[in-house]
Protein backbone atom coordinates (compact mmCIF):
# COMPACT_ATOMS: atom_id res chain seq x y z
CA UNK A 1 0.00 0.00 0.00
CA UNK A 2 1.45 3.41 -0.93
CA UNK A 3 3.05 5.27 1.92
CA UNK A 4 1.80 8.61 3.12
CA UNK A 5 3.77 11.40 4.71
CA UNK A 6 2.50 13.11 7.84
CA UNK A 7 4.22 16.49 8.16
CA UNK A 8 1.95 17.60 10.99
CA UNK A 9 -0.57 16.06 13.42
CA UNK A 10 -4.04 15.74 11.94
CA UNK A 11 -2.72 15.83 8.37
CA UNK A 12 -2.02 13.02 5.92
CA UNK A 13 -0.40 13.71 2.57
CA UNK A 14 -0.79 11.68 -0.62
CA UNK A 15 1.33 12.07 -3.75
CA UNK A 16 1.77 10.00 -6.88
CA UNK A 17 4.14 7.07 -6.38
CA UNK A 18 6.27 8.41 -9.24
CA UNK A 19 6.58 11.92 -7.75
CA UNK A 20 9.99 11.40 -6.04
CA UNK A 21 11.47 9.78 -9.16
CA UNK A 22 10.23 12.41 -11.61
CA UNK A 23 11.24 15.25 -9.29
CA UNK A 24 14.68 13.72 -8.83
CA UNK A 25 15.09 13.17 -12.58
CA UNK A 26 14.35 16.82 -13.43
CA UNK A 27 16.58 18.02 -10.59
CA UNK A 28 19.43 15.84 -11.89
CA UNK A 29 18.80 17.07 -15.44
CA UNK A 30 18.91 20.65 -14.11
CA UNK A 31 22.27 19.95 -12.48
CA UNK A 32 23.56 18.53 -15.76
CA UNK A 33 22.43 21.67 -17.63
CA UNK A 34 24.08 23.87 -14.99
CA UNK A 35 27.41 22.04 -15.28
CA UNK A 36 27.34 21.88 -19.08
CA UNK A 37 27.11 25.67 -19.37
CA UNK A 38 29.99 26.34 -16.99
CA UNK A 39 33.41 27.37 -18.30
CA UNK A 40 32.26 29.58 -21.18
CA UNK A 41 31.21 33.23 -21.06
CA UNK A 42 29.58 35.00 -18.12
CA UNK A 43 26.16 35.08 -19.87
CA UNK A 44 26.49 31.32 -20.38
CA UNK A 45 27.22 30.87 -16.68
CA UNK A 46 24.06 32.76 -15.77
CA UNK A 47 22.06 30.94 -18.48
CA UNK A 48 23.21 27.59 -17.11
CA UNK A 49 22.17 28.54 -13.58
CA UNK A 50 18.78 29.77 -14.79
CA UNK A 51 18.25 26.65 -16.91
CA UNK A 52 19.21 24.33 -14.08
CA UNK A 53 16.92 26.13 -11.64
CA UNK A 54 14.09 26.10 -14.20
CA UNK A 55 14.26 22.32 -14.58
CA UNK A 56 14.51 21.74 -10.83
CA UNK A 57 11.62 24.16 -10.29
CA UNK A 58 9.58 22.36 -12.92
CA UNK A 59 10.04 19.09 -11.04
CA UNK A 60 8.91 20.75 -7.83
CA UNK A 61 5.93 22.55 -9.39
CA UNK A 62 4.58 19.61 -11.41
CA UNK A 63 5.48 16.57 -9.33
CA UNK A 64 6.51 17.29 -5.74
CA UNK A 65 4.29 20.22 -4.77
CA UNK A 66 0.97 18.73 -6.04
CA UNK A 67 -0.63 16.58 -3.37
CA UNK A 68 -3.86 15.66 -1.61
CA UNK A 69 -4.02 16.41 2.11
CA UNK A 70 -6.53 14.80 4.46
CA UNK A 71 -6.98 17.20 7.35
CA UNK A 72 -9.10 17.44 10.47
CA UNK A 73 -11.25 20.13 8.89
CA UNK A 74 -11.52 18.59 5.41
CA UNK A 75 -9.64 17.72 2.24
CA UNK A 76 -7.11 20.03 0.57
CA UNK A 77 -6.09 19.60 -3.06
CA UNK A 78 -2.81 21.25 -4.03
CA UNK A 79 -2.50 21.43 -7.82
CA UNK A 80 0.27 23.17 -9.84
CA UNK A 81 -1.58 26.49 -10.12
CA UNK A 82 -4.51 26.20 -7.73
CA UNK A 83 -5.24 25.08 -4.17
CA UNK A 84 -8.73 23.97 -3.11
CA UNK A 85 -9.83 23.38 0.50
CA UNK A 86 -13.05 21.38 0.89
CA UNK A 87 -14.77 20.99 4.30
CA UNK A 88 -16.07 17.51 5.12
CA UNK A 89 -19.63 18.80 5.12
CA UNK A 90 -19.34 19.92 1.49
CA UNK A 91 -18.31 16.53 0.12
CA UNK A 92 -21.01 14.56 -1.70
CA UNK A 93 -18.91 12.02 -3.61
CA UNK A 94 -15.35 10.77 -4.16
CA UNK A 95 -14.54 9.57 -7.67
CA UNK A 96 -11.49 7.99 -9.29
CA UNK A 97 -12.42 7.53 -12.96
CA UNK A 98 -9.65 9.76 -14.37
CA UNK A 99 -8.14 11.11 -11.14
CA UNK A 100 -9.12 11.37 -7.50
CA UNK A 101 -11.99 13.85 -7.66
CA UNK A 102 -13.81 15.36 -4.69
CA UNK A 103 -17.33 16.34 -5.71
CA UNK A 104 -19.45 18.96 -3.97
CA UNK A 105 -22.96 20.09 -4.84
CA UNK A 106 -21.56 22.88 -7.02
CA UNK A 107 -18.35 21.54 -8.55
CA UNK A 108 -16.04 18.55 -8.88
CA UNK A 109 -12.40 19.19 -7.95
CA UNK A 110 -9.75 16.84 -9.35
CA UNK A 111 -6.32 16.13 -7.89
CA UNK A 112 -3.49 16.67 -10.39
CA UNK A 113 -1.20 14.61 -8.16
CA UNK A 114 -3.35 11.47 -8.18
CA UNK A 115 -4.41 10.37 -11.68
CA UNK A 116 -6.09 6.98 -12.02
CA UNK A 117 -3.60 4.15 -12.42
CA UNK A 118 -3.24 2.17 -15.62
CA UNK A 119 -4.29 -1.38 -16.41
CA UNK A 120 -0.93 -2.70 -15.24
CA UNK A 121 -1.88 -1.87 -11.65
CA UNK A 122 -4.80 -4.29 -11.86
CA UNK A 123 -2.47 -7.10 -12.93
CA UNK A 124 -0.10 -6.39 -10.05
CA UNK A 125 -2.81 -5.96 -7.42
CA UNK A 126 -3.65 -8.74 -4.98
CA UNK A 127 -7.01 -9.68 -3.50
CA UNK A 128 -6.44 -7.41 -0.48
CA UNK A 129 -6.33 -4.35 -2.74
CA UNK A 130 -9.94 -5.17 -3.71
CA UNK A 131 -11.24 -6.47 -0.39
CA UNK A 132 -9.98 -3.48 1.60
CA UNK A 133 -11.88 -1.09 -0.64
CA UNK A 134 -14.71 1.03 0.70
CA UNK A 135 -18.23 -0.23 -0.18
CA UNK A 136 -19.02 3.12 -1.84
CA UNK A 137 -16.32 2.36 -4.40
CA UNK A 138 -17.91 -0.95 -5.47
CA UNK A 139 -21.70 -0.65 -5.32
CA UNK A 140 -22.17 -3.26 -8.07
CA UNK A 141 -19.34 -5.50 -6.93
CA UNK A 142 -16.77 -4.18 -9.41
CA UNK A 143 -13.78 -1.99 -8.60
CA UNK A 144 -12.13 0.59 -10.83
CA UNK A 145 -8.37 0.34 -11.25
CA UNK A 146 -8.12 3.81 -9.72
CA UNK A 147 -9.87 2.54 -6.58
CA UNK A 148 -7.44 -0.29 -5.82
CA UNK A 149 -5.92 0.46 -2.43
CA UNK A 150 -2.53 -0.74 -3.67
CA UNK A 151 -2.35 2.39 -5.85
CA UNK A 152 -1.78 5.98 -4.70
CA UNK A 153 -5.14 7.16 -6.04
CA UNK A 154 -6.99 4.24 -4.49
CA UNK A 155 -5.32 4.66 -1.09
CA UNK A 156 -6.16 8.37 -1.01
CA UNK A 157 -9.77 7.87 -2.14
CA UNK A 158 -10.24 5.03 0.36
CA UNK A 159 -8.94 7.18 3.21
CA UNK A 160 -11.21 10.11 2.34
CA UNK A 161 -14.26 7.83 2.00
CA UNK A 162 -13.50 6.03 5.26
CA UNK A 163 -13.13 9.22 7.32
CA UNK A 164 -16.15 10.82 5.65
CA UNK A 165 -18.29 7.74 6.40
CA UNK A 166 -17.01 7.59 9.98
CA UNK A 167 -18.02 11.20 10.59
CA UNK A 168 -21.50 10.44 9.25
CA UNK A 169 -21.88 7.25 11.34
CA UNK A 170 -20.80 8.97 14.57
CA UNK A 171 -23.13 11.93 13.99
CA UNK A 172 -20.26 14.40 13.71
CA UNK A 173 -21.42 15.10 10.18
CA UNK A 174 -25.12 15.33 9.28
CA UNK A 175 -25.48 15.26 5.51
CA UNK A 176 -29.21 15.97 5.75
CA UNK A 177 -28.97 19.03 7.99
CA UNK A 178 -30.00 22.27 6.29
CA UNK A 179 -29.49 24.62 9.23
CA UNK A 180 -25.73 24.06 9.57
CA UNK A 181 -23.13 25.73 7.41
CA UNK A 182 -20.02 23.52 7.06
CA UNK A 183 -18.08 26.44 5.65
CA UNK A 184 -17.22 27.45 2.10
CA UNK A 185 -15.03 25.67 -0.39
CA UNK A 186 -11.95 27.86 -0.67
CA UNK A 187 -10.03 28.06 -3.94
CA UNK A 188 -6.82 30.03 -4.40
CA UNK A 189 -4.71 30.57 -7.49
CA UNK A 190 -1.03 29.94 -6.74
CA UNK A 191 0.84 30.82 -9.91
CA UNK A 192 4.20 31.60 -8.31
CA UNK A 193 6.04 28.26 -8.84
CA UNK A 194 5.08 27.89 -12.51
CA UNK A 195 5.67 31.59 -13.20
CA UNK A 196 9.17 31.29 -11.75
CA UNK A 197 9.86 28.30 -14.04
CA UNK A 198 8.71 30.28 -17.10
CA UNK A 199 10.81 33.34 -16.18
CA UNK A 200 13.94 31.28 -15.46
CA UNK A 201 13.50 29.24 -18.65
CA UNK A 202 13.04 32.34 -20.78
CA UNK A 203 16.06 34.01 -19.19
CA UNK A 204 18.17 30.93 -19.85
CA UNK A 205 17.21 30.83 -23.55
CA UNK A 206 17.86 34.54 -24.01
CA UNK A 207 21.23 34.47 -22.28
CA UNK A 208 22.40 31.45 -24.28
CA UNK A 209 21.81 33.42 -27.47
CA UNK A 210 23.92 36.37 -26.33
Amino acid sequence: MPKTHEPAPGRETYRAASAPWLTGFLAALGLLVLLSGWGHTVPHHVAAVCGGLALAGLGYALYWRPRLEVRTEGVRLVNPARTVSIPWGRIVDVRTRFAVTIATEEHAHSSFALPASGAGSALRAGADAVNRNHPIARPDGSVRVGDLTSTASGAAAHRVRTLWQRKIDTGELDVFATDKDPGPVRSHVVAGPLAAVVVLGAASVLLYTV
